[in-house]
């Protein structure tokens, strides 16, 4: 791509890079432009003046003697005769330069653009159908040119101040990855919804992460996945490893969640009419994530290490699904029974999880 250096002249003007209309073995023909700040006609954004430069004994173009137009005699002039490629060069050039200073205005002191490719340019004029369609026909290389562009802005602090100063582009960008981010989730959550093993939805949420914060009513930040949390004993047995370890970053207190899956059982059978007791699965997840709870309560090391305070962990299951388990009001009252009363630890199933993603999907939409 084709650079465009800009050199501050006054805070209403700049010298742009000069635009090689004609070039000889010698003698070379280009317009130098200058964009401006023009009060009295705004659309009216370029000015410049021809120049013929001549090949120096080191190869550097200088300006040939000037001529006055002053010196001129009665009946004598000039005249400057520009070929249509030429005048097509000019024009096109002098367009982008319009182009810039309606975007970015008069850049102070020295800065540099690059031209944007004619095949760039026209997929830019694309309308939102066509390029779609463009994209999901090479969806390949569009991911590949989407990574790039963000590595870009990431790495370019005056692109990335310029950005966070503006109002809607910003936050705009954001939420569109975040939109798209949060379908893809969905798609696959979709799909697999009745997947039966532990492995599975563990990985999951050590891909996507942030999904946990949304069951929380505070920020939380995942420490790791299948964190120790202590028990070893003097021959190296019975230690303990949790689902994830998190903290709270303004308590620094601990959260201990543990991962089952969508077919968890959440309630046994029948033990009197309209009354289910919690499934031995579910008791046997409780168990588990308390016992880990003590075991870290037990183990200073690992609270030290992990920057964790002393104050009790919290302790939260993922198990089960209620919309294909509790199908009538008795079942959905059995659970509710059961999980409102247990102290310090928080049930909630995969449906409920995936209903909390689809209204932050709703919501970046």
């Amino acid at each position: 791509m084709e650079k465009i250096d800009v050199d501050s002249t006054s805070s209403h003007s700049a010298i742009c890079s000069d635009i090689v209309l004609r070039t000889g073995k010698r003698v070379r023909l280009i317009f130098r432009p200058e964009i401006v700040d023009n009060a009295a006609n705004p659309e009216a954004r370029v000015r410049g003046r021809f120049i013929y430069q001549r090949k120096g004994d080191t190869g550097a173009w200088g300006p040939l003697e000037k001529i006055s137009l002053a010196s001129l005699k009665k009946g004598e002039g000039y005249q400057l005769e520009l070929h249509s490629d030429e005048v097509l060069m000019l024009r096109r050039d002098l367009y982008e330069l319009a182009r810039l200073h309606r975007e970015v205005g008069i850049p102070q002191g020295h800065a540099q653009f690059l031209k944007v490719e004619n095949n760039l340019a026209e997929l830019l004029q694309l309308g939102q159908l066509e390029l779609a369609q463009f994209l999901s026909a090479n969806a390949v290389d569009a991911v590949k040119v989407f990574s790039r562009v963000l590595h870009w802005l990431a790495n370019t602090p005056e692109i990335a101040a310029s950005l966070a100063l503006d109002e809607t582009e910003l936050p705009k960008l954001n939420a569109l990855i975040s939109h798209a981010n949060v379908r893809a989730i969905l798609d696959d959550w979709r799909k697999d919804a009745t997947n039966p093993s532990e492995e599975f939805w563990q990985e999951e949420l050590t891909k996507h992460s942030f999904i946990l914060s949304l069951l929380f009513a505070y920020p939380i930040v995942v420490i790791r996945g299948k964190a120790y949390v202590g028990g070893k004993e003097y021959d190296n047995r019975h230690g303990n490893l949790v689902d994830f370890l998190a903290r709270v970053p303004t308590s620094r207190n601990a959260l201990l969640i543990e991962i089952k899956t969508p077919v968890t059982p959440l309630l046994g059978a029948e033990y009197r009419q309209d009354v289910f007791p919690p499934s031995t699965e579910l008791i046997g997840a409780v168990s588990q994530v308390i016992h880990y709870k003590e075991s870290l309560l037990g183990d200073p090391h690992v609270r030290q290490t992990a920057d964790l305070s002393l104050s009790e962990p919290r302790c939260l299951i993922i198990a089960g699904s209620g919309q294909a388990e509790l199908i009538d009001d008795s079942r959905k009252k059995a659970l509710e029974r059961f999980r409102e009363r247990l102290l310090g630890v928080h049930i909630v199933t995969f449906d409920e999880v995936l209903r909390r993603i689809e209204d932050l999907h709703a919501l970046l939409a």
